[in-house]
């Protein structure tokens, strides 16, 4: 029998427990029973898995040092300490939804959740990177977000040329994903142009 183990409380320290699984997940996100001689899933839709939304909002703020200076990907970071809660209640990895920005429109993302080097790992952060040529920044405005997909677990990548190259395939893979159904029937969900104010 092939064991696959995922950790009730996702950390290093406990990996180590479970030394003795065939394999360790962060969540059942990642599991993909193909790998074990087993029949494929059929929920995944354009290399993307559905999962129960979740929303999320506040003003951009600016970033952790890292999107545009590093990396040449302009996210729209949302402050963390009012998300904190919330984003534990998530597993870390790369997701795709809708984003809505103030008087804008609505627009496709693809969204990474994890533990940003900027805060020295004591807080898990999120970064939208919204799929649109802006022509100045939008600091200050209020960023709606809808959550309705996942891609991927975290993942170590061993130079910087390997990250960008996945991030980019992951954009690609969520402009694909959220032209196609359930993805896209969130585009015009109410809560991504109503002002949070007044929800």
């Amino acid at each position: 029998m092939k064991v696959v183990a995922v950790p009730s409380i996702p950390s290093k320290i406990a990996r180590t427990l479970y030394s003795g699984a065939d394999s360790v997940l962060n969540s059942l996100l990642d599991f993909r029973p193909e790998l074990w001689g087993l029949p494929p899933f059929q929920d995944w839709v354009g290399k993307a898995l559905p999962i129960e939304p979740w929303c999320l909002g506040g003003p951009v703020i600016k970033g952790f040092g890292r999107g545009s200076k590093v990396l040449g990907i302009p996210t729209a970071n949302l402050p963390t300490a009012a998300l904190g809660s919330q984003l534990s209640q998530h597993v870390c990895g790369i997701y795709l939804g809708w984003a809505g920005l103030s008087n804008r429109g609505v627009y496709k993302i693809v969204m990474s959740v994890g533990w940003n080097p900027f805060f020295d790992n004591a807080a898990k952060t999120v970064e939208p990177w919204l799929l649109h040529d802006f022509p100045d920044d939008f600091y200050g405005e209020e960023l709606r977000l809808i959550v309705v997909g996942y891609i991927r677990p975290e993942a170590n990548f061993s130079s910087l040329e390997l990250l960008i190259e996945r991030i980019h395939e992951d954009a690609e893979i969520a402009k694909a994903a959220l032209d196609l159904l359930p993805f896209s029937s969130y585009q015009d969900d109410k809560f991504l142009t109503t002002p949070l104010a007044k929800q």
